[in-house]
């Protein structure tokens, strides 16, 4: 048995043993444990702690290790509360009428005009806050939005394929790159709002200055807005002290046209990635420190 399998194993029962805490402790102890955890988890030496903190030394170099390792606790705090609070949900104890009070949202304008206009678009966010959350709430308030997802190794299959059906969700498991690129159109053209997170390393991505650093990233939100003709509209949700979550969606990015495909890919991916450093820049405990991006960083941009 290899390491990855019994990684991918241990994670199905660390979701079993949170489903089961849901069910029988109420959310503020859950919430508890979360500092705990994170208090424990950020004290010792582990890979994707090492990696988080590399992360945050090349987004804020200016700050002390001090400050970066409490921006690294605070997140994996909000990580773990995210993680209780989607259990809550899935165990049914936060019915629709539940989740609507959790989160309020700003910016539905923008959304309700695409439901005016009856046009799909692209929901362009990153890793931020409880996205889940965002997705399931955007879905229950009545938006007909549709979201990729990847199954987990050793999950039951269609393991959140299923969660996403039950509220109305519409799932787009991703199989390959060329696959999962069908369903979106199909979804686009059914007037979905798709969401899509580009603020990960992407093999095959277009290289951008992130944080002054040249890395991959998924050009699909701009070749896709192109193709179809819809619009990529941002939104975002992160969490406030009293752990209520605030959505913002904000208006539409509008393309850059260029004569030139590469120049309209990377021009148009750049200002996504902007974007994206934006908020992380504005919320950085909102951000999934964990994922290794800069891992296929090539060279590094001069300071503007």
């Amino acid at each position: 048995m290899t390491i990855k399998h019994l990684v991918g194993k241990a994670s199905f029962q660390l979701v079993k043993f949170i489903l089961f805490m849901t069910k029988i402790s109420p959310l503020k102890l859950s919430y508890a444990i979360c500092t705990f955890v994170a208090k424990v988890a950020s004290g010792l030496k582990w890979k994707r702690k090492t990696i988080a903190l590399n992360n945050l030394k090349i987004v804020f170099p200016e700050l002390t290790e001090k400050e970066r390792k409490s921006i690294f606790r605070e997140s994996l705090r909000n990580m773990f509360k995210n993680y209780f609070e989607m259990a809550f949900i899935i165990n049914g104890k936060y019915a629709a009428e539940k989740i609507s009070e959790v989160a309020s949202a700003s910016g539905l304008e923008y959304l309700d005009n695409l439901i005016d206009r009856e046009q799909g678009a692209l929901l362009c966010s990153g890793h931020f806050g409880n996205f889940p959350l965002m997705i399931i709430w955007l879905a229950v308030r009545g938006y007909p939005v549709a979201a990729i997802y990847k199954e987990a190794r050793n999950f039951p299959d269609d393991f959140f394929g299923n969660i996403m059906r039950k509220f109305n969700v519409t799932p787009l498991k991703f199989k390959s790159d060329a696959s999962v690129t069908v369903a979106i159109i199909r979804a686009l053209k059914e007037k979905k709002i798709v969401l899509i997170q580009n603020d990960q390393s992407h093999p095959d991505g277009i290289y951008v200055n992130f944080f002054n650093k040249s890395v991959p990233s998924p050009a699909g939100p701009a070749l896709l807005a192109k193709r179809v003709g819809v619009p990529v509209i941002p939104a975002y949700i992160f969490r406030d002290k009293n752990n209520h979550h605030l959505i913002t969606v904000l208006p539409e990015i509008p393309l850059q046209q260029e004569d030139d495909h590469e120049k309209f890919m990377l021009v148009n991916t750049q200002i996504q990635i902007d974007w994206i450093a934006q908020i992380l820049e504005k919320y950085p405990t909102e951000w999934l420190w964990l994922h290794n991006r800069w891992k296929r960083a090539k060279t590094i941009y001069p300071p503007l």
